[in-house]
């Protein structure tokens, strides 16, 4: 036997105590996502169901800190626009996006100019 040889309980016991609390911890941290089987698609469509936002544009700007995506600002809300849409937005539009909706109605000097989709974007998410 060596001179700072540990015996088997001990060893199980020192393991336990250093590796437990982090199983423990990413276990309760991914639990949900483990657990939760609705696609990517599925997800993402949730998130923007709760989205409220309606008014009309009164800038365009990236966000740097939020992955440079494009944003529009009303009076009552900063939107988030999808990378599929950024084209198609010009400062003096009007957005309409309802909580519990999936679609946003873009219009220009009052007139609807194009209703898009969320579902048309998670059609191709995987």
């Amino acid at each position: 036997m060596g001179e700072f040889e540990i015996d088997k309980k001990a060893r199980f016991f020192f393991f336990l105590m250093f590796f437990g609390p982090l199983i423990g911890l990413f276990t309760w941290i991914f639990w949900g996502d483990i657990l939760d089987k609705r696609t990517v698609g599925e997800i993402y469509l949730s998130f923007k169901k709760e989205i409220h936002c309606i008014g009309k544009v009164d800038s365009i700007y990236r966000q740097k800190m939020n992955h440079n995506i494009l944003a529009l600002k009303t009076k009552s809300c900063v939107f988030d626009v999808a990378s599929n849409w950024e084209t198609k937005f010009e400062v003096g539009d009007s957005i309409s996006k309802r909580k519990g909706e999936l679609i946003l109605k873009h219009y220009r000097e009052g007139k609807l100019i194009e209703i898009l989709d969320y579902n048309d974007i998670a059609k191709n998410m995987k």
